[in-house]
């Protein structure tokens, strides 16, 4: 079923179906705080200006005070706000430090949390190399612009500059590390923020003037008064946070409709939530920063990490405290992938009634490549194959570029489309992140896809499901990468080059 790849089952399960445990991870944290979202950086004039230090500092996680390596001390970062054609300046300074903790340890207790693990099976590194990647953002990756192939060594600064086409889609994206070998631990630690291109789906009818809110949510490990981001504690013990806050209080009045664009930045945790169970309803608008011709009901919503969607959310009409759960959901068949059932979140139904909205019938129009007078330049086959801690694409590992062979090159030609069909030939859940360029399922286990257009740049691709995307390469030669991203996968070699020749 398609939508389940995509970012949604349209399944209604009610979140009162099935008792919700306590929170392990919750305790000590404070809960029921009314949900605040990050704070804001918008361009103005055409240009936004910003910096980003990355560096170990005293943060706040659910009311607590925690260390941890994120931007500006922020967790999650601040949400940068443009315009189509707007250029976006960034100065990332790594102030991190130059060398490492075991795994899952943390300034106040050295002791590793599982004595003998080296940071993800690479205990040959040293250092904190970073850098800057504006993900589903369709800019060039040619430097000073999204090169997610350079590094910026402690107490290096690099100055980005993201020139926005002035057709540049409007919709959610998001900023984070991408240096090789280190993207798992520095997401895990809260390095991430939104990114938000205004226009679009902002100016229609039956959304215009609506409530619009962010949620960046986040999967984080603290132990000992700092974030480990660890891959080797099981997942009762990772707090799901929403813009840094544990189990927020979300308000919205009977009858309200609200926009709700909600952001996976974790590093590993696939998202099933469950709406409240009081009349909660949801239309999906958008996947990725890529928006539906018509909105589509759905009752839950699943986010691979790295993904994005945008939904209306209307309150039935009766009043009280309802939970927003993260269902179970099996990732890979060892206790570290199987992430339980928790409330995530209370949404509160309070306030005088409204009138409900009309919910649109329409949005906007959206390109479609399934026709026949497509022409298809090329075709491969992309395997995902693992033996942990190893994981491969077509049986490749990609290595850190610099003097090595970086693993498989796929070439393509500006102006030209190609057909990719990624095939999951692993045991547990994957996901197909393409920089630059979004691509349109077009069949699904041989399946053609019927309906409206369905565009992405992140999907989930469950064990033994075959996707068959096409990419338009319109406009930029460079080379960048696609990838898994669950991040522990990516480190670990699930990576390969795209280069797009003129």
């Amino acid at each position: 079923m398609v939508l389940g790849v995509l970012a949604a089952l349209v399944l209604v399960v009610p979140a009162a179906a099935t008792p919700t445990p306590p929170c392990q991870a919750c305790r000590g944290f404070v809960t029921g705080q009314p949900l605040v979202e990050p704070n804001v950086l918008a361009s103005s004039n055409g240009a936004l200006s910003t910096t980003l230090t990355a560096k170990l500092s005293t943060t706040t996680i659910g009311g607590r005070r925690v260390k941890s390596e994120v931007y500006n001390g922020q967790f999650p970062g601040p949400t940068l706000v443009v315009d189509p054609g707007d250029t976006l300046k960034v100065l990332l300074r790594n102030r991190m430090k130059a060398d490492y903790l075991p795994y899952g340890a943390s300034d106040q207790d050295p002791t590793p949390i599982f004595p003998g693990q080296p940071y993800a099976g690479f205990p040959q590194m040293v250092g904190n190399v970073t850098n800057l990647h504006v993900h589903g953002m369709h800019v060039s990756p040619i430097a000073p612009s999204d090169d997610v192939l350079l590094r910026v060594d402690p107490g290096e600064d690099y100055q980005y500059t993201y020139d926005l086409p002035a057709n540049s889609r409007a919709g959610l994206y998001w900023y984070h590390p991408h240096g090789h070998h280190y993207a798992d631990m520095q997401v895990g630690e809260g390095q991430a923020g939104a990114i938000v291109v205004r226009g679009g789906l902002d100016d229609l009818p039956g959304i215009a003037g609506l409530r619009d809110r962010i949620m960046v949510v986040q999967n984080v490990t603290v132990h000992n008064g700092a974030v480990a981001s660890s891959q080797y504690l099981t997942p009762e013990h990772r707090l799901i946070t929403i813009n840094g806050q544990v189990q927020p209080v979300i308000d919205i009045k009977p009858g309200e409709t609200q926009r709700w664009r909600i952001l996976n930045a974790s590093y590993e945790r696939f998202l099933k939530i469950l709406p409240a169970a009081n009349g909660l309803r949801m239309w999906k608008l958008a996947v990725d920063s890529d928006t539906l011709t018509a909105p589509e009901r759905i009752g839950k919503v699943f986010l691979a990490p790295g993904q994005r969607m945008e939904v209306l959310v209307q309150a039935g009409p009766r009043t009280g405290d309802f939970p927003l759960v993260q269902a179970k959901f099996n990732q890979r068949p060892t206790p570290y992938g199987k992430q339980p059932r928790v409330q995530i979140a209370t949404v509160r139904v309070a306030g005088a009634a409204q009138t409900p909205e009309a919910i649109p019938t329409t949005l906007l129009p959206a390109r479609d490549l399934r026709g026949p007078d497509v022409k298809i330049a090329a075709r491969h086959v992309i395997r995902f194959t693992q033996s942990p801690p190893k994981f491969f694409i077509d049986g490749a590992l990609f290595h850190d570029h610099h003097g090595m062979d970086p693993g498989p090159v796929f070439l393509a030609r500006v102006n030209t489309v190609q057909e990719w069909t990624i095939a999951n030939d692993s045991p547990e859940w994957h996901n197909f992140h393409l920089h630059v360029d979004d691509y349109q399922i077009v069949r699904v286990n041989g399946v053609p896809v019927g309906g409206q257009p369905q565009w992405a740049d992140s999907m989930a691709v469950p064990p033994g499901r075959t996707i068959v995307v096409r990419i338009p390469f319109d406009d930029f030669t460079g080379t960048f990468v696609f990838h898994c991203h669950v991040l522990v996968h990516e480190d670990h070699g699930m990576m390969a080059v795209v280069k797009v020749l003129p």
